[in-house]
């Protein structure tokens, strides 16, 4: 695998984590027990948390945005140049369609999301109603995870007729084995 791909999951992959791992427990653990808390102490750590924990949100959404595109746009080529499925493959896969809900998700996720940890007046009504917003947040998220996980699977590559059976083909076969379809492929 080429490292810059790798570097770029991983990216992906930690700021999904960071950015998830924070929501669930903002509204499974931290927001339960600020309800114990009265009015200004509640207030105090609300702001406390806010200041530290904001750096990490507009980090963990630019790093999901540039290596999203990346990810995105590197695939797309490498599904052009290797001519899967005779260039077809986006469109038999609806490949397109589910990066376009991802990201549409993705970019409601962000908003909700830099609103319950944001101070301005235009957002206020998502820190009114804070379970409310992070219990949609967390299952857009979730949503999104789960498009990302069928996506991932479409990654293979197209599927082969080989002798009456289906093969997964893989995007450089594995064995190695100059006879495989796919290493005909490579040769035309």
């Amino acid at each position: 695998m080429d490292p810059t791909l790798l570097l770029l999951r991983w990216a992906h992959i930690l700021a999904a984590i960071v950015a998830v791992g924070g929501l669930a427990f903002a509204r499974f653990g931290l927001l339960p027990a600020m309800s114990e808390l009265d009015a200004a102490t509640r207030d105090q750590l609300h702001d406390a948390i806010r200041r530290r924990w904001l750096p990490w949100v507009i980090g963990a959404i630019t790093l999901l945005l540039a290596s999203g595109l990346a990810n995105f746009l590197l695939f797309n080529a490498r599904v052009k140049a290797e001519g899967w499925a005779g260039g077809l493959w986006m469109r038999q896969t609806s490949y397109h369609a589910l990066f376009g809900a991802k990201f549409l998700l993705a970019l409601v996720i962000f908003y909700l999301a830099s609103g319950l940890v944001g101070r301005g007046r235009g957002t206020q009504w998502i820190r009114n109603a804070r379970a409310t917003w992070l219990s949609v947040t967390l299952g857009l998220s979730l949503a999104v995870v789960m498009i990302s996980g069928w996506m991932r699977q479409l990654h293979t590559g197209p599927n082969e007729t080989i002798d009456g059976g289906v093969r997964m083909a893989n995007a450089l076969d594995a064995t190695g084995d100059e006879e495989s379809p796919r290493a005909a492929d490579r040769e035309e």
